[in-house]
């Protein structure tokens, strides 16, 4: 068991390229480094995310007063990345309704989030959620201001994304013809 712990140590001390004594002190400036690093990293994450979202705001629809944009994102963004990207939008207009999805080994993750104008207006992410979830075979659900859901049949995720538009003019009561 000790002769084990020494051989561990000493392979620490190694790999760390300093004396078992100090062992416990580079590993600790190693985890701080590492820290500092992914600040770094979520930082630039965060840079670039900002440029994708005013692209974004860009590309929306006008919709009465509101902007409605729907993006299909890569299949290996995770639920964290787009709930950073929704919150950005939501903040950046508030004005805006957007639908992002992805699609990873055949499931639909929805986010849907709307801005205080478009709450006020009596356009909440939960029904949105709840429309393009019910068209892709899924469910889903959340706050007026931001809602998650799934859905299975991929097939449908563009006719669901389709209707966003369409579901925002009905519940501003321009009827579209």
């Amino acid at each position: 068991e000790n002769e084990e712990n020494n051989r561990k140590l000493l392979e620490m001390a190694d790999m760390l390229k300093s004396s078992p004594q100090e062992v416990v002190e580079k590993t600790r400036a190693a985890m701080e480094s590492l820290r500092e690093l992914r600040r770094r990293v979520d930082a630039l994450q965060d840079k670039i995310r900002s440029g994708e979202i005013d692209n974004f705001i860009a590309s929306a629809h006008a919709v009465g007063a509101l902007r409605v944009v729907t993006v299909t994102l890569p299949g290996d963004a995770g639920t964290e990345d787009m709930r950073r990207m929704g919150d950005f939008l939501r903040d950046r207009a508030a004005n805006i309704v957007a639908v992002l999805a992805s699609v990873h080994e055949d499931k639909i993750t929805f986010l849907a989030v709307c801005g205080k104008e478009a709450v006020a207006a009596g356009v909440k992410a939960g029904d949105i959620i709840r429309q393009v979830t019910a068209i892709t075979g899924g469910k889903g659900g959340g706050k007026p201001d931001s809602a998650m859901g799934g859905g299975k049949d991929v097939l449908m995720l563009d006719n669901a994304l389709a209707m966003v538009d369409n579901f925002v003019a009905m519940k501003l009561g321009l009827n579209k013809e």
